[in-house]
């Protein structure tokens, strides 16, 4: 049974440190929620699921429990972890409006010598310039009355863990669909025009040397190197390429090119932090989706090439029951539960807003694998 320990723990402090206050009674009244769903549900006591049943037909208790929701489902979301951190650097918002990222360039390169008495020669600072916004995302999820009547309220008591999964689970499709599409590599962000055009390499030892000292070669705006031996870069892979990613990566011993019996240390090692995703081959759909392979920086590095935004507040997915019950023809109001004025329904909506976008294409590299 999914019981709701969490949300009562953290209820029963929060209660606690608000002690003698309004919201401290309102949130001692969450806890007496929170017992009394779970111990309808256990099956144990058949007078406490009557006890439930009846309880679900009063507007304050749907409040209560409603909190309990909050709480369970931001519980389980924060234990989620998204691929994407792996791979993007996270970042804020504070409205729908795209946020504008700049590359500032001009003084990475030498300095110039000054003679003496001359004036030193100015340097201006060019800008490339990038953006994202973050969208909204949401459904709603209905029980119908009937499922009530027949005693299938237990259906409930999933949705906070549904919801929390679901939210993370948009966070990874919004993430990986900046750089992946349905049919490969995401031709808006991998072109020549970024010097990251994709290539047909299959996955190999010595094609991913060869990616390795192609990128080293690659320049800033101002001319300056890209200094990989510095960088910190991610080979990501789909699941069909783990064991190979691995091997080539970290084995700290590779076979003598020369021929032979004996070994020399691998060139390769250090060199990259693998990272097997999921969501390669769930968002891309195409026939090399699983021979696809990508070289990106690591999401700490001064030039991310990923970023998902948050927006400032509304940093958590959001749960919300609709009240359009309707109203008594003698008066009072009806609770949620008792089902839509239309229909007959209760609903409930899932609500998360997330974005991202592609900033520097610099460390980046990627190859269809044929």
């Amino acid at each position: 049974m999914t019981t709701f320990l969490n949300a009562e723990e953290v209820l029963v402090a929060e209660a606690w440190e608000k002690r003698n206050t309004a919201d401290g009674q309102f949130l001692s009244n969450a806890v007496e929620a929170v017992q009394l769903f779970n111990d309808g549900l256990s099956g144990r006591n058949p007078f406490k699921y009557a006890m439930l049943k009846e309880a679900l037909t009063r507007a304050d208790f749907n409040i209560y429990l409603g909190k309990a929701f909050d709480v369970e489902m931001l519980a389980k979301y924060q234990d989620l972890t998204p691929e994407w951190r792996s791979i993007a650097r996270e970042t804020t918002v504070k409205d729908f409006k795209p946020k504008t990222f700049k590359d500032l360039f001009g003084g990475r390169g030498p300095l110039d010598k000054v003679k003496e008495g001359a004036e030193y020669k100015e340097r201006t600072k060019a800008e490339a310039e990038y953006s994202l916004s973050a969208d909204k995302f949401g459904n709603t999820f209905k029980l119908t009355f009937e499922l009530l009547k027949n005693d299938e309220i237990g259906e409930l008591r999933n949705l906070p863990n549904d919801l929390a999964q679901g939210a993370v689970e948009t966070e990874d499709k919004v993430a990986f669909s900046s750089f992946v599409s349905a049919t490969g590599p995401n031709t808006n962000f991998w072109k020549a025009a970024n010097g990251n055009a994709p290539t047909a390499l299959p996955f190999t030892r010595e094609n991913i040397q060869a990616a390795y000292v192609a990128m080293s070669k690659r320049k800033d705006k101002q001319g300056n190197p890209v200094r990989l031996a510095s960088a910190r870069l991610l080979l990501v892979v789909p699941n069909a390429l783990l064991f190979e990613a691995e091997q080539i990566v970290n084995a700290p011993t590779i076979p003598d090119p020369a021929g032979g019996a004996g070994t020399i240390p691998n060139p390769l090692a250090g060199k990259f932090r693998v990272v097997v995703s999921d969501y390669l081959t769930i968002v891309n759909t195409s026939n090399k989706a699983d021979t696809t392979w990508y070289i990106l920086p690591a999401p700490e590095t001064a030039r991310p090439a990923l970023v998902v935004a948050k927006m400032q507040g509304e940093e958590n997915p959001d749960i919300r029951v609709k009240a359009d019950q309707g109203t008594r023809l003698g008066g009072g109001s009806i609770a949620p539960e008792q089902g839509s004025f239309g229909d007959d329904t209760i609903t409930y909506r899932g609500r998360h807003i997330v974005g991202a976008g592609t900033i520097d294409p610099l460390l980046t590299y990627v190859s269809t694998g044929s």
